[in-house]
């Protein structure tokens, strides 16, 4: 997925949760289900079932009109009805008759036998209201996106809180920023190279932040600066090449969590971006793998157990946590290694940090 069409689909899906829980209140909601209830029980499917398929001439309605029908044929009928002699009421087939001609032509039979005859008898039904309102509401666009969601997924998306953000919006590197590196005391100095790399720490002064971004530009510049060195320690050294490292003094996530940056390099210079402890034995790296083909957004999940590493919405990288437990902390920089010599910038959009712990 492009890097433009997949921040689109963070944000739809943090615009999915909040529908799902607003569509979740809803009255319409709450009548679907209420119908649903109705048209899913076996009272309603049997009824409907019974009047659908139900013919007319196996109704108690058609029986009684072919009763009355083969009476008034009978010839004791016919007399009665033609010469209206009162005596003849006491005939059994003309009382018969007589007790269902007056059956007939009450309202109650007229409506029933009515209802019967009528073939689409099931749509002139209360019950049949309910399950086109019900299969109406289905197609509502709210029930419709409701429906599709996975309620597993939804909770799981919910649970993870923005503990931590950088959106770069304003005019300086925000004060949860410091440069140089992250040390457990102060009695270190953190702001300092290293005589394997090319490029000199200028304690910020290649950082800057416009246009909602924060920018570190790897340039060639000769300056001398600290420097450690693996035998002699702490060094003032020459170098040809400046850049910066910054950290944050706030700890991000203590056990779990998701880190996510968007992030655009030009240039040959490499780069940092990862989770690290003061005393800097290890680091989650959220740059596993640096692609340097446009904006990309860089995805960190980690728990006790492991790390996985995302370009965009494709893994690239997965492995044990070294810093299970610990308070991290963010790393940035930007060096050049032994022998390489180049210049670059990298540019972050934003850095946000969830945790469901």
């Amino acid at each position: 997925m492009k890097t433009k069409a997949f921040e689109q689909w963070l944000k739809e899906q943090a615009q999915m949760v909040v529908r799902y829980r607003q569509v979740e209140k809803s009255d319409v909601l709450a009548e679907y289900n209420s119908l649903k209830e109705v048209v899913d029980s076996a009272d309603f499917k049997a009824k409907k079932q019974q009047l659908t398929t139900t013919r007319y001439a196996d109704t108690q309605e058609a029986q009684t009109m072919v009763a009355y029908k083969q009476l008034r044929k009978k010839s004791s009928v016919f007399f009665y009805r033609l010469l209206k002699k009162a005596a003849w009421k006491e005939k059994p087939e003309v009382a018969q008759y007589l007790a269902l001609e007056e059956k007939i032509q009450t309202p109650e039979f007229k409506q029933a036998n009515a209802f019967w005859k009528n073939k689409k008898r099931w749509f002139t039904t209360p019950e049949s209201q309910q399950e086109k309102r019900f299969n109406s509401l289905g197609k509502h666009a709210d029930i419709v996106f409701y429906l599709q969601q996975d309620a597993k997924k939804i909770t799981e998306l919910e649970s993870y809180k923005m503990i931590w953000a950088d959106e770069f919006d304003g005019a300086n590197m925000a004060d949860t920023w410091q440069t140089g590196f992250l040390y457990p005391t102060a009695d270190f100095k953190a702001d300092h190279s290293h005589v394997s790399e090319q490029q000199a720490y200028v304690k910020g002064q290649n950082t800057k932040v416009s246009g909602s971004a924060m920018h570190i530009v790897t340039k060639k510049q000769n300056t001398t600066a600290p420097a450690w060195h693996p035998t002699k320690g702490m060094v003032t050294h020459a170098f040809a090449y400046t850049s910066d490292v910054w950290h944050t003094i706030k700890a991000v996530a203590p056990k779990v969590g998701v880190l996510q940056a968007k992030v655009h390099y030009t240039g040959k210079a490499k780069h940092v971006l990862c989770l690290t402890t003061a005393k800097a034995q290890h680091a989650l790296p959220i740059l596993s793998k640096q692609v340097a083909k446009g904006e990309m957004i860089y995805t960190l999940v980690w728990n006790e157990k492991e790390v996985v590493n995302y370009v965009n919405d494709v893994e690239v990288a997965r492995g044990k946590n070294p810093l299970a437990g610990e308070n991290l902390h963010l790393l940035v920089r930007s060096y050049l290694p032994e022998n390489t010599k180049a210049t670059g910038k990298m540019d972050i959009d934003w850095i946000r940090i969830y945790t469901n712990a």
